[in-house]
């Protein structure tokens, strides 16, 4: 049974004042609006009523995400209503609280969308349910995001533009989005994600990080607030959480099958031989390494001007890179193994990889 995740906007609202000729603003009596969806027909009455009566069917189960205000909460309800009498059983609506307040809409609002977009993602991946999104109703910034979201998640995003009659899919990419950046820097995220940090203490942290992917970095924080306090942008809360989500799905998988090479063979000849000078400690590092069964061969490579030890990128046919580093310099090792795609990678990288270059 598939997941319709759905925003949900005012067109019933705006839709039903101009057919029945009310003024702006002008209430309704308690059934006129179900009247008006009997009257027009479902697919004239609402955004809504009209996108999931061409995506989902009355046995799916449909979340209707509403925002905070008295004519969200009117348009919700209604709609609820009026899907109920046609026998449509596993509907329920949920409170969006989007900030009214522009000053705080880009900070707390579309946080907030995204956070409940993605737990009812994963409620319903954990159900082992197909999920879809709604993109139809809502505003624009909504729908913006909503999609970005389900891009991210590998969610197809629908939407039905109000002139066509059936729906635009805006696919899941077939490409993973890259979240090494994330991973690198995984201390200053877990960090600036769990409350907004001051300016200067967010500077401080950023310069222990290279310039260039300093300003990577920068580009998923807001602008520092009135209260001179920094925090992720909604583009970089969905990566973060995009991060969590992949964690939580390696905790549930096996480890990758042991490789067939022997641990002799597994360091390449230039690390062996310590042919180029590395840092203290690297052959030694390499040992250890080589020791993890899925480990297949560990690679030298170019030397980078830092002392600091990191996990730089996890790649979806098993590869980790690494820097290395003594108090001088640090070199870059890749470390091939027979973990395949980026969960079971990052799964070899957090149990056995991290832990042996945090030692």
């Amino acid at each position: 049974m598939p997941t319709i995740i759905t925003t949900t906007g005012t067109s019933l609202l705006s839709n039903a004042t101009c057919e029945l000729n009310k003024k702006k603003g002008e209430s309704f009596a308690d059934d006129e609006l179900q009247n008006y969806f009997k009257s027009v027909g479902p697919e004239k009455a609402s955004a809504e009523t009209k996108s999931l009566l061409k995506i989902a069917s009355p046995e799916d189960e449909v979340v209707l995400l509403y925002t905070k205000t008295p004519n969200g909460e009117l348009c919700a309800r209604e709609v609820y209503r009026y899907l109920k009498s046609k026998k449509w059983s596993n509907i329920r609506q949920r409170e969006l609280p989007l900030e009214e307040n522009e000053a705080q809409f880009e900070r707390r609002g579309l946080r907030e969308l995204v956070n409940i977009l993605i737990e009812e993602i994963t409620k319903a991946q954990r159900e082992n349910q197909e999920v879809i999104i709604n993109a139809t109703g809502g505003f624009k910034a909504e729908i913006a995001y909503t999609t970005i979201v389900g891009m991210i998640f590998q969610v197809p995003v629908k939407y039905i533009y109000q002139h066509f009659e059936q729906p635009i899919t805006f696919p899941t990419l077939p490409v993973s989005w890259d979240v090494n950046l994330l991973l690198e820097y995984e201390d200053f995220f877990e960090w600036i994600d769990e409350e907004p940090r001051k300016v200067l203490a967010v500077e401080q942290r950023l310069k222990a990080i290279p310039e260039l992917e300093q300003n990577q970095v920068q580009q998923l924080l807001l602008p520092a607030d009135e209260n001179d306090e920094v925090m992720l942008s909604a583009a970089g809360d969905i990566l973060w959480k995009r991060v969590a989500q992949q964690r939580e799905l390696a905790e549930l998988i096996e480890d990758p099958p042991p490789s067939e090479i022997p641990i002799a063979d597994k360091i390449s000849s230039s690390i062996a031989g310590d042919k180029h000078h590395y840092p203290k400690g690297t052959l030694e590092f390499a040992e250890k390494v080589a020791q993890v069964e899925a480990v297949e061969e560990i690679i030298g490579g170019h030397f980078e001007p830092t002392t600091r030890k990191r996990v730089k990128q996890v790649y979806d046919d098993g590869s980790i890179r690494l820097l290395w580093a003594d108090n001088e310099k640090a070199t870059n090792l890749t470390i091939r193994t027979t973990a395949r795609g980026k969960v079971q990678t990052l799964r070899l990288r957090d149990r056995y990889i991290r832990p042996l270059l945090d030692s």
